[in-house]
């Protein structure tokens, strides 16, 4: 219906995917002015190209990864990001939430800084590549795409970073995966 001119169609995308693209750029950048304009221009060209565009089954992996690229172009342009640097120089930063039922009130504080060393463990790229897989539920094929990777090498980061999070979570920290997909949610 977009592509055909409906702009109520563009107005419920935008609805559904503009924050999520936005929280996913405050991990890429803290230029939110910079963010802000890569979400505009994404979608401004999307209304201009809107007869030109192919068709997809997953609008939400189109999104992310068209505003991943025209995000890095922004930076360079914005002389904010060195031209000579990779994708993994980006400081991928995640904030999280964990919600009073998950841990009870006597041993939070130690959860807390059980998961906040778990996450420093891991490299930009795995903090990126556990993101997009868990909180943003893509499919290794989607993530490895969006990061320029393989298939199994995203697979293996993904692996190696959750191996690297158990590891460093106490034995008994209750619901690691639970823990793990309210770890990776943000704007809570």
């Amino acid at each position: 219906m977009f592509r055909q001119g409906n702009n109520d169609a563009l107005a419920l995308i935008y609805s559904d995917h503009s924050k999520k693209l936005y929280l996913y750029g405050l991990k890429l950048t803290s230029n939110r002015t910079v963010i802000e304009d890569s979400i505009q221009d994404l979608f401004s060209d999307l209304v201009k190209n809107r007869k030109n565009l192919g068709d997809t089954d997953n609008i939400h992996f189109y999104l992310i990864k068209s505003f991943k690229r025209k995000l890095q172009r922004q930076l360079q342009k914005e002389s904010r990001y060195d031209l000579n640097s990779k994708v993994e120089d980006f400081i991928f930063d995640i904030t999280y939430s964990i919600d009073h039922e998950l841990i009870n009130k006597e041993s939070a504080d130690q959860r807390m800084s059980l998961l906040s060393k778990a996450l420093n463990g891991l490299s930009p790229r795995q903090k990126e590549a556990v993101y997009l897989k868990i909180s943003e539920e893509l499919e290794y094929e989607q993530v490895a795409e969006i990061m320029e990777i393989s298939i199994e090498s995203c697979r293996n980061l993904i692996s190696k970073a959750i191996k690297s999070m158990k590891d460093t979570l106490h034995p008994k920290a209750f619901g690691f995966a639970v823990i793990l997909r309210k770890l990776f949610t943000s704007g809570q």
